[in-house]
């Protein structure tokens, strides 16, 4: 489906739209990060359950003076954004745990490729010479990064899998988002997105839950307002920038998730990964300077 909406011109897309995807990465990146923490001392869906409920809250409480219903005809793709939003977050959350931030963060960035497929199948967006290389970037920067020669644990083995499979679900949210983003605002795909994933973590909370120590509290604050910012910056952004330049800005979070991770977790942060993370932002430079 394609829209009739004029294309922005080149420097909104660089300013109000990679820009601002880009700032969203960094948020995203320290997420995964703080999820690590989190799910040390809770499960990883009791852990997505408080990330979608806490930042309900949170955008509930910003637009309580707006209009929170979708124009006519898109209730169910509102829907279908949060569905293949939640989805993606609930598989990222439990690659986070068994195969920590920086990798299950690196593997989710693949899902710029399954952005590209939805968005130039089923939304018009041009596939070109310069989205070729960007995405052919983006996979080797993973490669350089991932070292698929490396011996692995099995539940390295696990959470790089659901880590995969996240990606290709974050790949259709992005492109849903990127349409609905041509009627709707980021606020209200952004409030309905964290309601559905509400909805569907619940179950989790009737399991025996942790007690709440200062750690895990301080983690979970973390976890929430680093969503609720990465969410709307990455919606707003899609206003402007299209789906797959977009995903690749996004995708440039396992930088942050690597470095973060190294800092505050006392992770080794190779050179092989510095060089990966280097090719992904030549990636997206290359991505934005497509005219």
């Amino acid at each position: 489906m394609t829209t009739s909406k004029r294309p922005p011109g080149r420097r909104v897309v660089l300013l109000k739209g990679i820009g601002m995807i880009f700032v969203a990465s960094i948020l995203f990146g320290l997420m995964a990060v703080f999820v690590r923490l989190a799910t040390r001392e809770m499960p990883p869906l009791q852990v997505a359950f408080v990330r979608f409920t806490g930042a309900l809250l949170v955008l509930l409480a910003l637009g309580r003076s707006r209009a929170l219903r979708p124009q006519p005809g898109n209730l169910m793709r509102v829907v279908q954004r949060g569905l293949l939003g939640a989805g993606a977050i609930m598989l990222y959350f439990h690659g986070i745990r068994w195969a920590g931030a920086g990798l299950a963060t690196l593997l989710n960035c693949t899902y710029p490729v399954f952005t590209a497929l939805f968005a130039t199948t089923f939304m018009g967006e041009r596939f070109d010479g310069h989205v070729g290389a960007a995405l052919s970037l983006n996979l080797v920067g993973v490669v350089v990064i991932l070292n698929p020669t490396a011996p692995v644990s099995p539940s390295v083995t696990w959470g790089s899998l659901c880590a995969l499979v996240a990606a290709v679900f974050a790949g259709g949210a992005v492109a849903t988002a990127r349409q609905l983003r041509a009627t709707e605002s980021a606020l209200l795909i952004t409030t309905y997105f964290m309601a559905v994933g509400a909805v569907l973590t619940a179950p989790a909370m009737f399991a025996t839950l942790p007690p709440l120590s200062p750690s895990l509290l301080l983690a979970l604050t973390g976890v929430v307002l680093t969503s609720v910012g990465g969410q709307l910056l990455l919606h707003q952004g899609l206003g402007f920038a299209p789906a797959i330049q977009g995903s690749l800005a996004a995708a440039t979070s396992v930088v942050t998730a690597a470095v973060a991770e190294a800092l505050c977790l006392g992770e080794h942060l190779s050179r092989q990964s510095i060089i990966g993370a280097v090719i992904m932002l030549c990636a997206v430079a290359l991505a934005a300077s497509r005219k």
